[in-house]
């Protein structure tokens, strides 16, 4: 084991939600990421870090990856029996940030999505700063929180996304009136 990943490094997966078989498979709930960017991690570093601040992650491998609707289930070397499995129950499935897979033109992870400021694509105002991503079956959802501190979600999808840019840290978007007062 070593040390854990410094906090502005690591990027989160999801978190092992319970053992799956007897050979040390686990069911994560995933934060965001799809099949196809776990698939591109089997045989690549990964680490496992436990809830409890201030202790060491776990350096590993992923060893497969498969999907049941919304479950992603892996296996790890660490993890050779379903005692090892329900050990790690809570933890969390991360990487280093420069080691994740490349995403294509307009995919993004979620927490590069987090802190940007939202802007009207139209008249150029300040909506307010994505705060969270809330993933759903048919679109993923941005929070948006305020100026005056109220949160409204954006579904992430092309008609109201004009564009992202990480440069300037800004989300270009167009949306439909009155979508801003819906939301809670």
């Amino acid at each position: 084991m070593l040390e854990r990943p410094d906090e502005n490094d690591w990027v989160s997966l999801g978190r092992i939600v319970r053992a799956q078989g007897l050979r040390g498979a686990v069911r994560i709930a995933p934060y965001g990421i799809t099949p196809d960017i776990a698939e591109a991690l089997v045989g690549k570093r990964v680490w496992l870090r436990p809830p409890k601040p201030g202790t060491l992650a776990e350096e590993t491998v992923l060893d497969s990856s498969r999907w049941h609707r919304s479950v992603w289930i892996a296996e790890f070397a660490a993890c050779q029996s379903r005692n090892e499995a329900e050990e790690r129950v809570g933890w969390e499935v991360g990487l280093l940030q420069e080691e994740r897979p490349a995403l294509g033109a307009d995919e993004y992870y979620q927490d590069q999505l987090v802190g940007l400021a939202v802007v009207d694509d139209k008249t150029g105002e300040v909506l307010g700063e994505v705060v969270g991503v809330q993933p759903q079956a048919a679109a993923d959802l941005l929070e948006v929180k305020r100026p005056t501190g109220k949160r409204f979600l954006i579904p992430l999808v092309r008609a109201m996304i004009c564009r992202v840019e990480l440069s300037s840290r800004t989300i270009r978007v167009d949306l439909p009136e009155g979508l801003t007062t819906l939301n809670p």
